[in-house]
């Protein structure tokens, strides 16, 4: 299995964790250009994002992973070169802030 597959069904695995649903709810598909994307990960990120905001440091600390784990299959759907990196730090989220700053670091759309 290549890097990509397992990114992909370690992000389904986090994906479904965070949704409360079975590991066949959301597929991961396929894009033209051959890279594995599960379905969910959006949802996800949003549920992440809010309890993110509505946490503690500890708790922060903990849901961070699921976080980050996203970044790549968001750069690869192009969700940071329709709401680029800067627009997720503006504002009062310190869960969007993350991700912002977390695609900047993985070399997000400027």
């Amino acid at each position: 299995m290549d890097a990509n597959n397992r990114t992909a069904d370690d992000l389904q695995k986090i994906n479904n964790k965070t949704l409360g649903t079975n590991e066949n709810a959301f597929p991961v598909v396929t894009l033209p250009n051959g890279h594995k994307v599960p379905t969910g990960t959006v949802g996800a990120l949003l549920v992440n994002i809010k309890t993110y905001d509505e946490s503690n440091d500890d708790q922060r600390k903990a849901i961070e992973p699921a976080l980050r784990a996203t970044i790549p299959v968001l750069q690869q759907v192009g969700m940071f070169d329709l709401f680029k990196p800067q627009e997720w730090i503006q504002g009062g989220s310190p869960g969007r802030a993350l991700v912002g700053k977390l695609a900047m670091e993985h070399g997000g759309s400027e």
